[in-house]
Formats: structure tokens, sequence, C-alpha cells
């Protein structure tokens, strides 16, 4: 009697385990590799039959009549669900030569030869892991989504948060598997790798951290609370040159809300971790285009944009079933005002590791889409249907057809800066090192010229980069001459000498403008004012020339702190800098004045414009000055966009 009542109370403690949710958290603790090696050896998703084959060709929007095809029949008890597979006919019968037309389509899309057969490297292709959104998007599956959102995600009580040890997915009998049926994996043409310069695993493991401290510690959190009392609905205000290239599909806010569903979160790594993975992943997407993303746990749930769940097999009122280990990762869903993110949670996901499915990889490709982005052929771009290994796990960037496609639709990053300058140093063996710095307010990109983009992880705090300096700087200019290298930064009425070597402002510093450029002793010249827009050194003649206002001041360096001003001088801009047309003309007050070693050019910054003199010949005798443009300043820098920081 007394064994049958204990195990009576047994069974009510597991209907109570299993029932409150707890049932996947206990499975979750199971030996991984031998479920990995059964996920493997009983992979559902390998393509080795033609019924196979139609199925994916239909459920990606290849095969549009009748097929085959398996749906999976959940039962439920509590969280964890079984799917059992149920063939489902239609009335229409696909032909010989629709299933031969769709092979081709299906080809032609992943660059295979077109000959409509199901031939191995078909089939292979077929049964690589990808997203699981249709690659054509009139063929995918409708979704409608409850009528308050928040009913869905309130009703899943939050899961037992648990930190899983990383497990490396043994890829090696897949591939057995594959090579035994005629699958086998080929090698991807590494020449296709696009290389990241700036970008290194270290600065993305490091923004990570940083980003796990601030939710442990709760800043992020205050950031949160402060965002929220000063009304989010004044900041989603509409962003003033949206560009609209896909119908319904640009957001028209410039801040854009995010949050990860604490009741459908991953079972596989700590939460804070996924939130932090999904902040570098619209980070990514930040870096080029003029949105902000923010976490955002406060707002009533209607109010989020994007909403990202994990979830296993029929999931979330979502008629895109997941299919287990392999197969379909995750798909985006971009409904009328806001868009959700779903990830199968039955993969092996992993963050900052070279195996398994990388979580930051997977949730950039899905941004993607609910940015509007479409899948595209270039197995080398991040909007590649298939889970691609050319693109690596952690060093990966957006290319640049990812970069040009999402501008179309949001447009180009563009805003006014305090001063632009290239820093220049020389190596031991003589030879010139160089990029264009660009600083606004507290912060500043550095821009990569020999690759045309901005450093990874950029903008970057002035402070404590830049020792000493202070923030919102007037100018810079470097005074190179055979007998003189200095650098100084100019902020109101003080001007701050910066030591290269050390990276920092030297002690002694700062000093007044006018008490260090003045007028030669006896003249009726002005010294040089305090408050200047700019400065620049010209290699022409070896002499300083300060911008402010409609006016240049001309200072000869070889007189010390007397040099203000040569004969002629202050003089009008436009006068100095004659224009080549009447649109040309130089405006007043010009935000930086600069030579790029880059172009061998003479640049004029204002707003977001900028000015080129035609006429500038570093090494010429003669001071010709002809003044061209404007042109939009992301015409020719790209991508210097803000993000949080």
């Amino acid at each position: 009697m007394e064994k049958n009542i204990f195990r009576w109370l047994d069974f009510v403690v597991l209907l109570f385990i299993l029932s409150s949710g707890g049932g996947q958290n206990v499975l979750h603790f199971r030996d991984m590799p031998d479920s990995l090696r059964y996920n493997v050896v009983n992979d559902r998703n390998l393509v080795t039959t033609e019924k196979k084959a139609e199925e994916v060709l239909s459920r990606y929007g290849y095969l549009r009549c009748g097929s085959r095809e398996k749906r999976d029949v959940v039962f439920r008890f509590g969280e964890v669900s079984e799917a059992l597979a149920e063939e489902t006919h239609s009335s229409q019968t696909c032909s010989e030569t629709d299933i031969e037309e769709a092979i081709r389509r299906y080809q032609r899309t992943y660059n295979m030869p077109e000959t409509g057969r199901l031939d191995a490297e078909t089939m292979r292709v077929m049964s690589e892991s990808r997203c699981g959104n249709a690659d054509d998007e009139s063929a995918a599956v409708p979704f409608k989504s409850l009528d308050i959102r928040k009913d869905l995600y309130s009703i899943l009580t939050p899961p037992i948060s648990r930190n899983k040890r990383e497990i490396v997915q043994d890829s090696s009998l897949r591939d057995q598997i594959l090579d035994e049926i005629g699958l086998a994996p080929q090698a991807e043409p590494q020449a296709l790798i696009p290389t990241a310069p700036g970008t290194t695993v270290s600065r993305r493991r490091r923004w990570l951290k940083k980003y796990i401290k601030q939710i442990e510690n709760g800043e992020l959190d205050r950031k949160e609370d402060e965002d929220f009392q000063k009304n989010i609905q004044q900041r989603r205000r509409k962003k003033r040159s949206t560009v609209t290239g896909l119908k319904n599909q640009a957001f028209t806010t410039i801040v854009v809300r995010w949050r990860l569903i604490r009741s459908a979160t991953s079972r596989q790594l700590p939460v804070t971790k996924q939130r932090a993975a999904l902040a570098l992943a619209f980070r990514m997407w930040s870096e080029v285009i003029p949105l902000l993303f923010r976490e955002d746990n406060k707002s009533p749930v209607n109010d989020v944009d994007i909403l990202i769940a994990f979830g296993k097999r029929d999931h979330l009122n979502c008629p895109n079933h997941f299919d287990g280990a392999g197969g379909q990762l995750s798909h985006a869903i971009k409904l009328k005002t806001n868009a959700e993110i779903h990830v199968d949670d039955d993969e092996h996901l992993t963050v900052g590791s070279d195996h398994g499915t990388n979580l930051v990889k997977v949730s950039v490709h899905e941004i993607g889409h609910a940015l509007g982005l479409l899948h595209t052929n270039l197995s080398y771009s991040i909007m590649y249907a298939i889970y691609s290994q050319i693109i690596p796990n952690n060093n990966f960037e957006l290319g640049w057809e990812d970069r040009k496609l999402v501008q179309k639709i949001y447009g180009d990053c563009d805003g006014r800066f305090d001063t632009v300058f290239d820093w220049v140093r020389r190596r031991d063996d003589g030879e010139l090192i160089y990029n264009t710095f660009f600083f606004r307010n507290d912060h500043y990109w550095m821009y990569e010229n020999r690759y045309n983009r901005t450093r990874y992880g950029d903008p970057r705090n002035i402070k404590p980069e830049w020792k000493s300096l202070p923030d919102k700087i007037d100018a810079y200019v470097h005074v190179w001459t055979y007998t003189k290298n200095e650098a100084y930064f100019f902020k109101g009425p003080y001007y701050y000498k910066y030591d290269n070597g050390k990276h920092s402002v030297i002690e002694g510093y700062p000093k007044s403008i006018k008490a260090n450029f003045r007028s030669i002793q006896g003249s009726r010249f002005p010294n040089i004012p305090g408050n200047i827009d700019s400065v620049f050194f010209d290699q022409r003649d070896g002499n300083l020339y300060f911008f402010k206002g409609k006016f240049v001041y001309a200072y000869d360096v070889n007189r010390g702190n007397e040099g203000c001003c040569l004969p002629g001088y202050p003089k009008e801009i436009t006068k100095e800098f004659p224009a080549k047309s009447h649109e040309s003309s130089l405006p007043d007050n010009l935000d930086a004045v600069y030579y790029s070693y880059t172009h061998h050019s003479m640049f004029f910054f204002k707003g977001n414009q900028f000015w080129k003199n035609l006429a500038f010949q570093p090494l010429g005798r003669e001071r010709l000055n002809e003044i061209a443009g404007p042109w939009p300043i992301s015409s020719k820098w790209y991508d210097i966009c803000e993000v949080d920081l």
C-alpha cells in the first residue's frame, strides 16, 4: 500500500514538473553528445529521395502545384511536445515538367548547373541547414498574428535559467552518412571569402562581455528606465528621409525597439548571453543604416517593433513549423507595423564558438528579413538562405551587397562632424601610416581608407582612448615641415598639443590660442581668434590657414608665436578659394578642412556635404584653388553611422 502511495506521489510530482514547463529543462541536462549523434543518424531533414526533394521545393516556393508533403501533428503535455508526421495530398498533382522546372529554378538560385535533374549535388544543397523563409517571398506561408500579441507572450511561463556547457557537434558522422548515400559535401571555393579588415574575434568578444556586464550590474535597466521616462513615443519620431524601396517593408522610425521574449528563451544558453548576441546582431545593421536598435523590456509588447522567440516544432501560433535538428534554423515574419523572429531551439546554438549554429550569424540574417531584405544567390552574403560555411561563425561582416540593398530601403547615414582629419605617422621603415578620423560630440569613427569603410565596432568614445582631450573638438591640424612634426587640437579659446607616440596631451596644455598664435609685433594684424571653425596646414607653402566665419587667416609657422598674418589676410573664404561655378561656392562657418593622403586632395565639410579643391597639388609651387561640389559626405565616405555606445 505504502509503495503504491509513493508511486502515486512520484507520478504527481512528474506531472507537476512537466505541466509547469520543467520537462524540457529536465531533458536539457541529459548527456548531449549521445542525443546529437542520434539527431545526426536519424536526420529527417536529409534529402535522399524525390519525395523529400519535392517537400523542400514546395516549402521554399519553387513548386506551387500540389505535392505530397509532411505536416507535423503535435501532441502537447505542458510544454513538452512530440511531433508525428502525417502525409497530406493536394487535389492537383505535379507533372514531371513542373518538377523539372522547379528543380531548374532551385539550381539557378544556388549557382548549380541547371539540369532539371535531381542529382547528388542538388540533394546535398537541399540537405543543408537554412533559413525557413521562402526563397520566393510571394510563395511564403501567410502569417496571422494574434490580435493582441501580449495574449500569447503573457500566458507562457518563464523557463528556468540554466547554464549549459558548450558541446562540439560531431560533423564527421554526418559527412560520413552523406558520403555513403552519395551526397558528400564539397569544399567551397575559399577565394570567395571576403576579408573583413579591422574585424577581430577579440573585439566582438569584448563587446559581448561589456553588454553582459551592463545587464548584470543593472546599467542597461537604468538606461531603459531613463528612456522610458523621457516618453518613448516622442522618441519614435518619423525619419526625415526614409527611402522605401520595397512596399510595406521599411520601419518608419529612427529608433527600432526589440525584445527577447522572456517566456520563450533558448534552453541552451544563459539568457544574458542570448540578449548580448541579439544586441550585437542588431548593432551590425545599425553600423550601415540610420536606424538605432534598442532593447526594450519596459514598453507594452504591442509597442515593440521586433520580438524574438525560441521554440520547437509547432511553436508560438506560427504556421511555419520547425523540423528538429538541421533543416530549418529560423525564420522571420514581417507584419504590418512590426516583425517577429523565431529560432529553432532544437539546433545546437552557440555564441563565440567555431562549432554549432552561431546565434549572432543566424540573428543577423533574420534581422535582415525583418528590415525588408530578401534572399540572395551570393554565397558570401549574410542573406544567403543556406547557413553558409563560407561565412565564418565569428569573424564576419555585412557584405557590400548587403549594405547597399538595405540602404536602398533606409537610406545612408549622414550628419555633420565637429572635425575630420588624417592621422599620420611614419613607421621605422619610413612608410606612412594613416587613416581618416571623424569626430562628433564625445565619440569618433576611424575610417579605413584602403578598404573604404569604417573600422568594426565604431564609433568609440573619445575618452579614454584620446587621453586628456575634451569632447566637441573644433579642429585638428598636423604641422609637418623639415623641422617640425607637431599635432594640435583646438577647442574654444584653447589648443592642445598632442604626443603621437604616447597618445596623450603633452603636459602643460591646453594653452590660449590668442596668446600663442599672435600677430607680428608692431603690425596692425590681428591675433588668431579663439573658437575657430577649422584649421589647415598647406604643404604647398608650409603655412597654417585658420577658418572662422567668412574669413581665412594665413599664419607663418616659421615665425613661431608671432606669425599672423601673411600680407593680404584675413581674407574672405570665397575669394581665397574661388568656386568653379556659383553652385560650388563655399559657405561660411565651415565644420572641417583637411588634406586626404588617400585621395591627394583638399576637402571642405559643412553639414552633411563636402567640397573639393580641384586645383590642389600638394607639391605644387603655386597655390592654385578651384572649388567644386557640394556632394553628400555619405557618397564618398560610407557607413559612418551612429549606434548606441
